[in-house]
């Protein structure tokens, strides 16, 4: 009983949103953005959760419930996986040929890479400051949701982004608008800078001065520090889209202008 509890409780807390960023991952790997328009969001929310249930409770019947090895779980998951990741984008692709399923397999791998890459940069932070082992994570449902919550921010943050960008009216490449403004680098470099120290700082308090561990609870340690993890990366995805925002409001302005000016030229041409 305690083993279909746990799987379920993982299957909602950690598994939806790790197969939910690979899947979106993969998919923008693929160029596939049709699949991830927000403007149709219903239809394609139903095709996008097929490898995802399949795969997280894959993944939590294998683990929690059958208590196969790990090995075997995570074969079990992969092949899952491509098989019903493959069945989607051959259903909403107008012609699906043969080398498409090696640009699936090469995305898919690619995803796994990306997310591992995330993962190596906050979990070993997170279980240093916390001072607990691997084992107490895996052991405890809620406390793995604790370990894996940074990483699964930052990852959906950067799917947004790109969705974003991509789903843009008019295309600006805004690195390339920041690089040239001058005011705008040193504005954003300086609030990187500052953020850094302060969250170094932070970080040096509560792992090495151990501030925490006197002071509050254990579960207030681990929300503290994934907010410290995570705010500032929020904070700077958050100046980023409000620059793009900007940028594309004011080309829209400067279109429409344009536009009124061609008509007014051709009415005169009219007229005369």
């Amino acid at each position: 009983m305690q083993g279909v509890i746990n799987a379920l409780l993982n299957f909602v807390l950690v598994s939806v949103s790790e197969e939910l960023f690979l899947t979106s991952m993969t998919l923008i790997l693929l160029k596939r953005f049709d699949m991830l328009d927000i403007r149709m969001w219903r239809y394609n929310l139903k095709w996008i959760m097929i490898p995802v249930v399949l795969m997280a409770l894959d993944i939590n019947i294998t683990k929690y419930i059958f208590q196969f090895p790990k090995v075997v779980c995570s074969l079990s998951s992969l092949i899952i996986f491509i098989i019903s990741f493959t069945y989607i984008v051959r259903k909403n692709s107008f012609e699906f040929k043969r080398r498409e399923y090696g640009k699936i397999f090469i995305c898919l791998l690619s995803s796994f890479v990306v997310f591992s890459f995330i993962e190596g940069c906050t979990c070993p932070l997170v279980l240093y400051l916390m001072n607990k082992p691997l084992e107490f994570f895996n052991n405890n449902i809620l406390w793995n949701f604790v370990l894996s919550a940074p990483s699964r921010i930052l990852g959906f943050m950067l799917i947004i982004f790109l969705i974003i960008k991509h789903n843009n009216i008019i295309n600006i490449r805004i690195f390339d608008v920041i690089a040239k403004n001058k005011f705008l680098l040193r504005s954003i470099i300086s609030f990187a800078i500052t953020s850094i120290i302060i969250s170094v700082y932070v970080l040096k308090l509560i792992g090495t001065n151990r501030v925490l561990e006197s002071k509050v609870s254990i579960l207030e340690q681990g929300f503290i520090i994934m907010g410290v993890l995570t705010i500032p990366a929020i904070i700077l995805f958050w100046v980023l889209l409000l620059i793009n925002f900007l940028l594309i409001k004011e080309k829209q302005i400067q279109q429409t202008y344009e536009n009124l000016v061609m008509q007014d030229d051709i009415t005169l041409d009219v007229e005369d």
